[in-house]
């Protein structure tokens, strides 16, 4: 998967997804999927393929996409089709297979290529392209926009071709045509004055065709014209130190010299034109959402959870966020969850119980939609679902 590059130990674990890095605080991804294998109440393995299965949905959802390659962010068409962001896997051969030799050497070329799934109304999926994917989806204007990240960067490797870059894919013909790419900016200007390391994440789009793209190795959100791909930094996301005034024990310090970094993951343009970003958290209590108007001031929003990875809005007119785990440490991480913000700022559960969930979205009836097995997918791994529960938004 192409997760996060930044944990609490700020470790990084080269696991599954296309050309990069995971979160993984304590325990390995190794440990989980052995913790897979020996559950006993655990499902096949989806699409034929050999390895542990998935452990039991929620009650009341249901399995509506699968056998997806570490899913991350999903947005539904005008049409009602449903459009999934996939990160492949990484670690296939290629330039520079194996250890590089020296730094700046190119990594592997990914095991399974980043791709995008469709869902269409009637329930038939198929795939739109595997000529890009990621994490980051919208719509706008008869194209699909992906956000495909990377972490090559920071951990001393040439960028492997398509790594942060914004790429637009026509619903009609399949056609793909990069929009922007970003990874260089960050490398030769470093906005945040921390370590140099892109990785986008989510982006939404305004209907001005305006793209709000989050770095989440960067610490940044880029703006880019989606037509002609022109794009300025909008924002440097306030670290947790400054938004918190806490200060680091001194063995955070010796795992993350620093300040204690945001790692903003999700933006969501809200009905009142405000670019909602959501940070992954390290442990602090903190602001989860910070709220920027358009000319780049921000206000904090709801606070109190870790590992949030994906925000949407609800038909409801309020926003709902992902948790990828509440606790990754142990051999098992707990499940994940989603999470309402009411309008006073209190948060609610309201699907609790998943398997590394990750990207969120709403038909216009307040159904849910999330992706599961989001960062563990590979050929001797069960790979990813989108799963449906209804009614919550309404």
């Amino acid at each position: 998967m192409s997760l996060l590059d930044h944990t609490v130990s700020r470790r990084q674990v080269v696991v599954t997804g296309a050309a990069a890095s995971s979160m993984v605080a304590v325990a390995s991804l190794a440990s989980v999927h052995s913790a897979l294998a020996n559950q006993a109440e655990a499902t096949p393995a989806e699409g034929g393929d050999e390895g542990p299965g998935l452990p039991p949905i929620p009650e009341g959802a249901t399995v509506v996409a699968e056998g997806l390659w570490n899913p991350g962010n999903i947005v539904f068409g005008p049409d009602g089709t449903l459009y999934i962001a996939e990160s492949g896997v990484a670690g296939g051969g290629g330039p520079g297979e194996g250890a590089p030799a020296t730094p700046g050497a190119q990594g592997p070329a990914p095991l399974v290529p980043p791709q995008v799934s469709q869902l269409a109304p009637d329930g038939a999926q198929s795939v739109l392209t595997t000529e890009t994917g990621g994490i980051g989806i919208a719509v706008y204007d008869g194209e699909v926009y992906v956000a495909a990240g990377g972490a090559s960067v920071g951990v001393g490797l040439a960028p492997y071709p398509g790594e942060n870059t914004i790429n637009a894919i026509s619903i009609e013909t399949g056609e793909v045509r990069m929009v922007a790419g970003l990874g260089a900016y960050e490398a030769e200007n470093n906005p945040d004055g921390a370590d140099v390391n892109p990785n986008l994440y989510g982006l939404d789009i305004s209907d001005a065709g305006e793209i709000y793209v989050a770095d989440a190795g960067g610490n940044t959100i880029y703006r880019v014209d989606a037509a002609s791909g022109e794009f300025a930094l909008f924002a440097v996301v306030p670290n947790l130190t400054d938004l918190t005034g806490a200060t680091p024990t001194a063995e955070e310090e010796a795992m993350q010299p620093g300040p204690r970094q945001p790692v903003p993951v999700s933006v969501v343009i809200d009905d009142g034109g405000y670019i909602n970003v959501g940070l992954l958290s390290e442990g602090w209590a903190g602001p989860n959402i910070l709220a920027y108007a358009p000319d780049g001031t921000y206000t904090e929003g709801a606070s109190g959870l870790s590992t949030i990875v994906s925000a949407a809005l609800g038909p409801d007119g309020l926003m709902y966020v992902s948790q990828l785990t509440d606790d990754f440490s142990g051999e098992m991480p707990a499940p994940g969850n989603v999470f309402r913000i009411n309008a006073d700022g209190t948060l609610d559960p309201v699907v609790e119980g998943l398997f590394f969930p990750h990207g969120i979205a709403f038909d216009a009836e307040g159904n849910l939609y999330v992706t599961v097995n989001s960062i563990i997918s590979a050929p001797d791994a069960p790979l990813g679902q989108v799963l449906r529960i209804d009614a919550i938004a309404v």
